[in-house]
């Protein structure tokens, strides 16, 4: 996930709120968020956080793989790596995901 689209995990997101018949001002209120807000973020106006992916997997149930696109000529170990990324976010607690969720916006941008 070097180059993470957001613009693409929005349509994503977007799709499976459609799919679950939810409006953005359901999901919105699922996710605590003003439905403004939220629909900059769907907009792809602002992007998601880490946590809020992983809370919009959990209420539209969906897999994180179904919101963040995995090219199909990722390897199997690839996958296995997805998969046990996923468990453990699943059973981190908020204050741990935020600490995840600064490392991957702060940090990994200025990692050559």
């Amino acid at each position: 996930m070097a180059k993470t689209n957001f613009k693409q995990i929005s349509q994503n997101i977007k799709k499976y709120r459609l799919l679950n018949n939810m409006t953005q001002e359901d999901l919105a209120a699922a996710l605590e968020l003003d439905p403004q807000y939220y629909a900059q973020l769907e907009r792809s106006e602002r992007n998601f956080t880490l946590e809020k992916v992983i809370r919009l997997c959990s209420i539209l149930h969906v897999n994180i793989e179904d919101i963040i696109d995995i090219n199909n000529e990722k390897t199997h170990a690839t996958q296995e790596t997805l998969t046990h990324i996923e468990n453990c976010l699943t059973h981190m607690t908020e204050s741990q995901l935020l600490v995840v969720d600064k490392f991957i916006s702060e940090i990994i941008p200025y990692i050559k």
